[in-house]
C-alpha cells in the first residue's frame, strides 16, 4: 500500500459498504426467520402427496436453506469489512504519528509513488552558526528508525488490504449460484483458515521430509479446520489435484505396516484429509471446478511411490476412493467419479474385474487399518453412503447395480462384486 494511500484514502466509502451491509444482514436475517418460521413450517406440516411431496417440498427446503446461507454469507461479509476498516484507521493514525513525530527531529517523508518512500533530515540554515555548538548533520539513524517503522505500518496496512481482498474472494466464489454457508466471526479467523491451508500445502509438497511430530502437528490443523471451507478449497488448490493424490501415495508408502502409534497418527491423517477434501468439494468456484474435474481425470494415472521408477504404486481411482471414507462429499462430485469408475468396472467384465485394479505393478495399500483400498469401488461405496442424494442416484443406475451382483466366483467361493456390495454400498434411500 502507498504511503499517500494510507495517508489520505477515502476510507469513508468503506465506512458507507460496512453500514449498508449491516442494513442487508439484519433484513436477510428477517426473511431467513421467515423462510424457516413460515415457509418450511408449513411445508413440512402439509401432506402432500406425488410430486408436491417430493419436488414442491424440496424446492421450498432448498429455498429457506439459501436464506440462511444469504445471511451467514453477508454477515461475514460485514464483519470482514468493518474489521479490515477499523484496522486501516488505526494503521492511518500509526503512521501520521510517526510521520509527525519525525518532523519535530526536522524529519521530512515524501511518498515517492509505486509504494516507496523518502525520509530526509532539514538541515537549518542557522545552525551553522549556532553559539551552542548545533551541528545541521542529520541523525541518520533517527532517518533509518523513522523509515524502518513507517515501512513495518505499510506492510501491516498492506497484508490487511490484500488478505481482506483474499478471503472475500474465495468466500463469494464459493457458490457459484447462491450463497455458501461458510461464517466467519471476523476478518482475522478467515485470513488464519487461509494461512493454515496455504503452510499445509508446502508441507505435503514435500512428504519425505515430514517426521511422524510433522505429521502429528499436520494433524492438529487440519483436525481445526478440516470442516473450514476457506481452509479446504484453499489447502486444495494450492497442492492440486495431482499433487494431493501423489501426496497420499507418498505416506502410505513411508508408513506401510505402521503398528501403534504410528498407526494411530496415519488414520487420523487419512480421516482429516477426508473430511478436508469432501468440504472443499462444495466450492462451486471456477478454479474448484476445475480441481475436481482434473483429479477424477486421474483415475487411471499410476502414482508411484518412492520415485518415479519404483514399481510400488496405485492407481488415481485407488487413492482417490480411499479419501472418500469419511466426511460427505459433493453430489456432484460422486455422481461424476461413481459414473467413470462404475465404467470401468463394468467394462472389464466379471471375468476381468479382479485384476483391474491390481494388473501392471506391485500394489500399494493405499488405507491404514482397513482392508488394503485396492478395489476403488469399497470407497466410492463408503462415500456414497455419507450422502443419500448420491446413493439415490447410484441405485438409480439399475444396469449397473445388475453387474455388482453378477455370480462370478472369488477364491473364496463366494461372489466377489456381491460381497463388496453387501459390504460397502451406500445407505438405502
Amino acid at each position: 500500500m502507498d504511503l499517500d494511500a494510507l495517508r489520505y484514502g477515502n476510507f469513508s466509502q468503506l465506512g458507507e459498504a460496512v453500514t449498508d451491509w449491516e442494513q442487508m444482514t439484519r433484513k436477510l436475517a428477517e426473511l431467513m426467520k421467515a423462510a424457516q418460521d413460515d415457509l418450511k413450517a408449513k411445508a413440512d406440516k402439509a401432506r402432500w402427496a406425488g410430486v408436491n411431496a417430493t419436488v414442491s417440498r424440496e424446492f421450498v427446503d432448498r429455498t429457506a436453506a439459501e436464506f440462511a446461507d444469504a445471511h451467514t454469507q453477508a454477515g461475514s461479509i460485514t464483519k470482514i469489512l468493518s474489521d479490515t476498516r477499523g484496522e486501516l484507521l488505526d494503521y492511518r493514525t500509526q503512521v501520521n504519528d510517526a510521520i509527525e513525530r519525525g518532523a519535530k527531529r526536522n524529519l521530512t517523508v515524501v511518498d515517492t509513488g509505486a509504494g516507496t518512500f523518502t525520509v530526509s533530515g532539514n538541515t537549518r540554515p542557522d545552525w551553522a552558526s549556532d553559539p551552542g555548538g548545533g551541528s545541521g548533520a542529520t541523525d541518520q539513524r533517527a532517518v533509518d528508525d523513522l523509515r524502518d517503522e513507517i515501512q513495518r505500518i505499510l506492510s501491516k496496512a498492506t497484508e490487511s488490504d490484500n488478505s481482506a481482498a483474499k478471503v472475500l474472494s474465495l468466500l463469494v466464489d464459493q457458490a457459484k449460484y447462491g450463497f455458501s454457508d461458510a461464517a466467519y466471526a471476523d476478518r482475522d479467523s478467515a485470513a488464519r483458515a487461509v494461512v493454515a491451508a496455504e503452510k499445509l500445502a508446502r508441507a505435503a509438497k514435500d512428504p519425505a521430509s515430514m517426521t511422524l511430530d510433522d505429521i502429528a502437528a499436520f494433524n492438529r490443523t487440519m483436525g481445526k479446520y478440516n470442516g473450514d471451507p476457506l481452509f479446504a478449497e484453499q489447502f486444495a488448490r494450492e497442492l492440486g489435484p495431482r499433487g494431493t493424490l501423489q501426496f497420499w501415495t507418498e505416506m502410505t508408502y513411508a508408513h506401510a505396516g505402521a503398528r501403534g502409534s504410528e498407526l494411530d497418527t496415519m488414520k487420523a491423517l487419512q480421516k482429516n484429509l477426508s473430511l478436508t477434501l469432501a468440504t472443499a468439494s462444495f466450492s462451486d468456484s471456477d478454479a474448484m471446478q476445475d480441481w475436481k474435474r482434473d483429479l477424477i481425470a486421474e483415475r487411471n494415472t499410476n502414482f508411484r511411490a518412492g520415485g518415479a521408477f519404483s514399481p510400488i504404486g496405485a492407481l488415481g481411482s485407488q487413492v482417490l476412493s480411499s479419501l472418500m471414507r469419511e466426511g460427505q462429499y459433493d453430489t456432484e462430485f460422486l455422481d461424476d467419479y461413481r459414473e467413470k469408475l462404475f465404467k470401468a468396472d463394468k467394462a472389464a467384465g466379471d471375468a476381468g474385474t479382479d485384476d483391474l485394479w491390481t494388473k501392471g505393478y506391485d500394489a500399494l495399500d493405499v488405507v491404514f487399518g482397513d482392508g488394503n483400498g485396492r478395489d476403488p469401488l469399497e470407497g466410492l461405496f463408503d462415500g456414497l453412503s455419507h450422502n443419500p442424494e448420491a446413493a439415490t442416484h447410484a441405485f438409480a443406475s439399475k444396469s449397473d447395480l445388475d453387474h455388482m451382483l453378477g455370480t462370478t466366483s472369488t477364491p473364496r467361493g463366494e461372489n466377489r462384486s456381491d460381497a463388496r456390495w453387501r459390504q460397502r454400498s451406500p445407505a438405502s434411500p
